[in-house]
């Protein structure tokens, strides 16, 4: 008798039984199975690491579309947060290796937030942010998303203070109560 002691594939008890042998399973609580998942995931990333193929590639996708969907998003919420950040940072293409960052005082952006002004945000709805993010004006590329931001409350409303995503330089966006 082999211990496994892990989270399988649906169909995985019938493989089991159709090739003449018999498996002990239980369903999981939705808390031990989230935990389950977690480590599902490693496990797959891990079996990745070891392989790199495609199949472990998709092992690794189909954990992640489960892990999405039982804690209530959906794949499609997954694929539009995966393209904001894309959009914001960037992806990997230009496959670049950070060694170090200067810590230059002078020309860093604070990224203190006052409690007001987050309050403030945390009450506009998620569309609405989404839309002044991503419409921000800076000198060098006109039209642009805002990235390591802080949100300083204002006497009409909040300032979103931080950097061009496609630049670095420094942008600002106003946001007027409403």
């Amino acid at each position: 008798m082999k211990k496994y002691n892990k989270l399988v594939r649906d169909r995985i008890p019938e493989m089991i039984e159709k090739d003449g042998h018999k498996a002990k399973f239980k369903t999981l609580s939705d808390k031990a199975y989230l935990t389950a998942l977690d480590k599902k995931l490693l496990e797959e990333v891990k079996e990745y690491q070891e392989d790199k193929s495609i199949e472990e590639m998709a092992d690794v996708l189909e954990v992640l579309y489960t892990i999405c969907n039982t804690r209530g998003y959906t794949i499609d919420e997954l694929e539009v947060k995966r393209q904001e950040k894309y959009i914001a940072r960037g992806g990997f293409e230009k496959k670049l290796f950070l060694e170090y960052v200067e810590d230059d005082k002078a020309n860093q952006i604070e990224t203190v937030s006052d409690m007001k002004a987050i309050k403030k945000w945390r009450e506009i709805p998620e569309d609405w942010k989404k839309i002044l993010l991503n419409n921000v004006f800076c000198s060098n590329c006109k039209l642009t998303s805002i990235v390591d931001y802080a949100v300083v409350n204002d006497t009409h409303g909040i300032v979103l203070q931080g950097k061009c995503a496609k630049c670095g330089n420094s942008v600002a966006r106003y946001v007027e109560d409403y």
